[in-house]
């Protein structure tokens, strides 16, 4: 590469490119690899779990292919989250191909999870947790895992954090060596919940949750995370940037070009809003091809400035009534049978991710009664939204794109 500051020294590229990846409109004109020459990548320390790890860290629910894999890893980013059920295990399987290939497993802070614990409890526990375990290993092709989650816990299901034989599972499995460290997952209604419970039951070693700039300042949700913070629990934050997009973006601020004139999307936006919480180690981001690679390590260097705050707290109110909160415990209790939040949560995959057959998939599994809409008293739950949201239009949609 030539240098653009007109001399040959090492050192005035390195200046040229450590001030162009601070600055979104000059990052884009950059590689993944051009940002990694730039600086450091960005590390912080996990938590109770002493470990240092990249603060962006790589998620992997879609499908990624082994090329950007290798990418994202050849660019600095060294967290990579996965689970038993990404893809039907393809996820898992490529990663593992990636790290054989490579021989990168040791650089890596590797995140798998469990999703089929429902009857995990006392001398069983460690048959369901350690069985899937064991086969998420051999798809990993690794012999450890750094982390292993209970994935997407539900409020019902905290008793279990506090059953002796699953905590005795957990520190089996450490001592076995299949794993470092013990965590969980949770984007349920009942969040608040499992993340104080997450606190106090004392032997889980890292957390990941749903947290974004709509959902940091609820006060129930900071004083959640303060105690998880304080419990010296590593705190993951994914969903990060779905508080970015709404249901319907024509509605969007009418202010909202400040953002591209200063260089940056409102998902770098967001992003950065959860960087600036320094309670937050790592933020998990869906990441498939280098320009989210891109946008997302410029947006892990620069702090979020005043005036894209303010933005974004504007974007933030004009379309509160178009983004699902996921305060479900309001409107499916009214609703009586349709899970509303999860629904519209699978609507804004299938309309703000682009993952159509995904969303359909998912939807498609609920059961039958959560998808009777005529049961349903969808008019009672729209009613019950604090933020305004056209419940009995938004479910209608999703039914009509999904079913």
């Amino acid at each position: 590469m030539s240098n653009p500051c007109g001399g040959s020294g090492g050192g005035n590229r390195r200046h040229f490119l450590k001030a162009a990846a601070v600055t979104g409109a000059a990052a884009a004109a950059l590689s993944p690899e051009a940002l990694l020459a730039a600086d450091a990548f960005p590390t912080i320390t996990l938590g109770k779990t002493g470990t240092k790890v990249t603060r962006l860290g790589m998620g992997t629910s879609w499908t990624v292919q082994p090329s950007f894999v290798q990418t994202a890893i050849a660019a600095g980013v060294t967290y990579i989250d996965t689970a038993e059920g990404y893809e039907k295990g393809n996820s898992e399987k490529t990663i593992g191909e990636v790290l054989e290939r490579t021989k990168k497993r040791k650089e890596v802070f590797l995140v798998t999870k469990n999703s089929s614990y429902r009857n995990a409890k006392g001398e069983r526990a460690l048959e369901v947790f350690e069985g899937p375990l064991n086969k998420s290993l051999e798809r990993l092709r690794t012999d450890y895992t750094d982390a292993y989650y209970i994935h997407g816990i539900s409020g019902e299901q905290i008793p279990m954090l506090f059953d002796k034989g699953v905590k005795a599972a957990f520190e089996a499995m450490k001592k076995s060596g299949k794993i470092k460290f013990a965590g969980l997952s949770c984007h349920d209604k009942g969040l608040v919940q499992v993340v104080e419970a997450a606190a106090e039951c004392g032997w889980l070693d890292q957390i990941m949750i749903q947290f974004n700039y709509r959902t940091m300042d609820i006060d129930s949700v900071k004083r959640a995370v303060d105690m998880a913070s304080k419990a010296k629990l590593g705190l993951v934050a994914m969903k990060t940037q779905g508080g970015a997009g709404s249901f319907q973006e024509k509605s969007d601020s009418p202010r909202f070009k400040e953002f591209v004139q200063k260089g940056f999307k409102k998902e770098q936006a967001a992003i950065k809003s959860v960087f600036a919480d320094e309670r937050f180690h790592v933020v998990v981001s869906e990441m498939t091809n280098r320009d989210m690679l891109r946008d997302n390590m410029a947006a892990t260097r620069e702090p979020l400035d005043k005036k894209a705050a303010l933005l974004l707290e504007e974007h933030k109110q004009k379309t509160a009534h178009l983004y699902c909160h996921g305060c479900g415990h309001l409107c499916e209790t009214a609703a009586k049978g349709v899970p509303v939040a999860t629904v519209l949560r699978y609507l804004r995959y299938y309309s703000v991710y682009g993952k159509r057959a995904e969303a359909r998939a998912l939807y498609q599994a609920l059961p039958a009664e959560a998808r009777d809409l005529a049961a349903a008293d969808l008019a009672a739950a729209e009613k019950a939204c604090p933020h305004g949201l056209p419940v009995v239009e938004l479910i209608g949609r999703a039914d009509r794109y999904m079913s």
